[in-house]
């Protein structure tokens, strides 16, 4: 019998990850996401670990991980627990792990939101609730809050990650709106695939206050339904964040022929009025 060669398949090296690290990043995803805030006390370990399906021990040492990055507080005596006590998520515990990406795959994860996120927001537009509306108008006001504390200085790294953590509401609180639990775990995978690009092009806006207004036209293009308003909305904030990489990064990010332009047609077909 001949001899067959080895497949040239590469295969790619696995993440291992303790149990411990898995329920950290559980609940630093409730945080990041907002339904969890600063000054909250969690359920008892008793509730969590039981609400996790997890030991007690298995809980108490994603806490120790929690406690160490500043993340939670525990507090002795009836009156403690485990507090809440930062929003800002060092990137090792933004949700579970994913293979490393090198910078230079950027384009894949960039040209990837063109082609999601207009389709997210069509769909959150018919099916969002008064719950998810009131998730986005909070996320906007956050953005506001935030760029408020930065008008006419530049922005320091505190402030950039909590602008993207802004953002980031937003974006989970759109696809929560398409009643939709794939679309929703989507999301979250391509936002952490771009916490690190969204944080340094933030840095780069002349104006923080252009990424606020980007959040705001995108909350009113979904509310007025209109599809090409939202396709014009969602276009221009893409562009905005791909316009800032490009300048951190001093190269141009591929762009492919239809999807530029589809970006282009939807920026011109942009309602000059909200449609009645």
């Amino acid at each position: 019998m001949a001899r067959i060669k080895p497949t040239r398949f590469m295969f790619q090296p696995v993440q291992l990850v303790r149990p411990c690290e898995v329920v950290a990043y559980r609940i630093t995803e409730a945080i990041r996401a907002g339904d969890v805030k600063v000054g909250e006390r969690l359920p008892s370990e008793q509730s969590l670990s039981a609400q996790l399906g997890v030991s007690r021990p298995t809980l108490r040492e994603a806490i120790k991980l929690l406690v160490q990055a500043a993340i939670v507080q525990v507090l002795p005596g009836s009156s403690g627990g485990i507090f809440v006590t930062s929003e800002t998520i060092p990137p090792k515990l933004c949700g579970y792990p994913l293979p490393d990406q090198p910078l230079e795959e950027v384009d894949s994860v960039m040209e990837a939101r063109r082609v999601f996120e207009p389709h997210v927001a069509r769909l959150a537009a018919m099916y969002a609730t008064p719950a998810d509306f009131e998730r986005m108008r909070d996320a906007v006001q956050l953005s506001e809050e935030i760029s408020a504390k930065f008008k006419k200085k530049k922005i320091t790294e505190q402030g950039a990650q909590r602008m993207t953590m802004a953002s980031t509401r937003f974006n989970i609180a759109v696809a929560r709106a398409t009643q939709n639990s794939m679309v929703v775990q989507m999301m979250e995978v391509m936002l952490r695939r771009m916490e690190l690009v969204r944080t340094l092009a933030v840095r780069q806006l002349p104006d923080i206050a252009m990424s606020t207004k980007t959040l705001s036209d995108s909350l009113l293009a979904i509310e007025s339904g209109d599809p090409a308003q939202i396709d014009a909305a969602t276009a221009t904030r893409i562009g905005l964040l791909e316009s800032a990489w490009e300048q951190a990064a001093g190269k141009p990010l591929r762009r492919r022929a239809i999807l530029q332009a589809s970006a282009t047609a939807a920026i011109k077909n942009k309602p000059t009025t909200k449609p009645a």
